[in-house]
C-alpha cells in the first residue's frame, strides 16, 4: 500500500490495465507519439475501469448524489514511443482525500520501461452548484481503497 497525502492508504497494485499498440492517429508526422494522447488515454482507462464496477459518472448524480470533475490533469514524459510500439496503461489509486481523488496511470512499453505517467485529480461536487465539492461517496471510496475488487451494488 501506498501512503497518501491525507494519511489514507491506497493499493499500490494497479487497479486496472490497459493494453494497446500504436497506429498513425496516436503519432505526429515524425512517427513520434503526440503528447495530448497519453491523457486521452488515461481517460479511457479510468473510464472503463469505472465501467466495469458498474460507476458510470453520467449517472452518478442520480445513484449517489454527487458529480466527479477533473480539477487538475499532468503528464511527465520519460520515454519516446513510436508508430507501431505496443503500450500498457496501469491504472492506479494515488490519493483518497476527503473530497477528492487521484488517478495515477503509467504507461509501459513492452521492454518494462515507463514512457509516461499522466495524473487525474478528480473532485466530487454537488451537481446543483458544481463549484460546491462535497465529500467523496463511501462506495467510491471503497472501491478505490479496496482495490476495485467489488463491483458497485446501489
Amino acid at each position: 500500500m501506498l501512503a497518501s497525502a491525507k494519511g489514507v492508504n491506497v493499493p499500490d497494485e494497479p487497479l486496472h490495465r490497459v493494453t494497446f499498440r500504436l497506429s498513425y492517429g496516436d503519432c505526429d508526422p515524425a512517427g513520434i507519439v503526440y503528447y495530448a494522447n497519453y491523457q486521452r488515454w488515461m481517460e479511457r482507462t479510468h473510464t472503463e475501469w469505472w465501467f466495469l464496477r458498474g460507476l458510470r459518472f453520467d449517472r452518478l448524480p442520480e445513484r449517489l448524489g454527487v458529480a466527479v470533475v477533473t480539477r487538475a490533469a499532468a503528464a511527465e514524459y520519460e520515454k519516446t514511443i513510436t508508430l507501431f510500439d505496443q503500450v500498457e496503461c496501469r491504472l492506479y489509486a494515488d490519493r483518497v482525500g476527503r473530497t477528492s481523488f487521484t488517478m495515477r496511470g503509467d504507461f509501459i512499453t513492452e521492454d518494462g520501461d515507463r514512457a509516461s505517467t499522466a495524473v487525474l485529480t478528480l473532485v466530487c461536487v454537488d451537481p446543483d452548484a458544481p463549484d460546491k465539492a462535497v465529500r467523496v461517496p463511501d462506495e467510491i471510496r471503497r472501491l478505490l481503497l479496496d482495490g476495485g475488487a467489488a463491483a458497485f451494488t446501489p
